[in-house]
């Protein structure tokens, strides 16, 4: 009985054995695929594309705060696009440790010569309208603006940015809205009804290897740009440029630069605040929208 009760209990044991080894053959086998579907997952969010949720009104109207997008991150032709909305991160050397994220439109490629003006862009010397779900700043006399608010719940456009000024009230909207107003509005009200100008301005994008011209002007958007490349050997003096004690009047940079504008320029952080955006503080092109409370939004491309 003994040496029966051996062989049984010898027996089970190899079999528990050899269902175990399976069993974690098995487990191993689960864990790799787990292992292996992570890290792909990761590595496409990571280089390929990855979402993000928009925390500030930038590009309203093409885009609005609350949206949740995909943002391609691929190194291809066209990333980042002419025109196209971008994701990038503050070239500033103060947020070298909080690096945070931004939201535009890229108006201007390496090499670009770009005027900015109150009726558009002019790049390398083409007019580029304002994006019709672009904002713009109107001012309104404090008499009128009981009727104008009136006005705004009948054709259902928001008061969006809507401020006391000392000449009245300031509110934003698109182009479309204004027209939508102004249908409303007689000849007379009409004149007092303004949009704010800005003063143009001229600049050309840095081109990587290419000798940049230096002036007071530029160097106020190249600043940042200059500094980073090369440090303490910068300083800056009486809208001049000093390199190791020297005054230069060209830079060289090693790599290439874009400039950067949101469609609500007056609520928005841009390259009018921050410079040049370097090419290694683009995350990506904004790709498609897929959520979103506004159904013209909802699952589409972003344009």
């Amino acid at each position: 009985m003994t040496d029966a009760f051996v062989g049984i209990v010898c027996s089970v044991g190899f079999i528990l054995i050899k269902n175990m080894k399976q069993t974690l053959t098995t487990i191993g086998k689960w864990l790799a695929m787990i292992c292996i579907i992570v890290g792909g997952v990761m590595s496409i969010r990571l280089f390929c594309v990855g979402s993000y949720r928009i925390s500030t009104n930038a590009m309203e109207e093409a885009l609005h705060q609350g949206d949740y997008i995909l943002v391609n991150k691929l190194s291809i032709k066209g990333n980042p696009g002419r025109n196209k909305v971008v994701l990038f991160s503050s070239p500033l050397q103060k947020d070298i440790l909080h690096q945070p994220l931004f939201l535009s439109r890229c108006i201007g490629m390496p090499g670009d010569t770009i005027l900015v003006n109150n009726n558009g862009y002019k790049v390398n010397g083409v007019l580029i309208p304002h994006s019709p779900r672009a904002l713009n700043s109107y001012l309104i006399p404090k008499k009128l603006g009981v009727d104008f608010l009136k006005i705004l719940r009948k054709r259902n456009i928001p008061t969006r940015n809507w401020k006391n000024d000392p000449n009245g009230f300031s509110l934003s909207l698109t182009s479309f809205e204004e027209y939508q107003i102004r249908e409303e509005l007689t000849e007379e009200v009409n004149r007092l009804f303004i949009r704010k100008q800005f003063a143009p301005y001229q600049l050309i994008v840095p081109r990587k290897g290419y000798a940049y011209r230096l002036d007071t002007a530029t160097l106020t958007a190249c600043k940042e740009a200059i500094i980073k490349q090369v440090g303490d050997k910068a300083v800056f003096r009486d809208g001049k440029l000093y390199l190791n004690g020297k005054e230069t009047t060209f830079f060289f940079f090693d790599q290439d630069h874009y400039w950067m504008l949101s469609d609500n320029v007056n609520e928005a952080i841009d390259s009018r605040h921050l410079g040049f955006i370097p090419h290694d503080h683009i995350i990506g092109n904004a790709w498609f929208c897929w959520f979103s409370q506004d159904k013209e939004h909802f699952f589409k491309p972003v344009n």
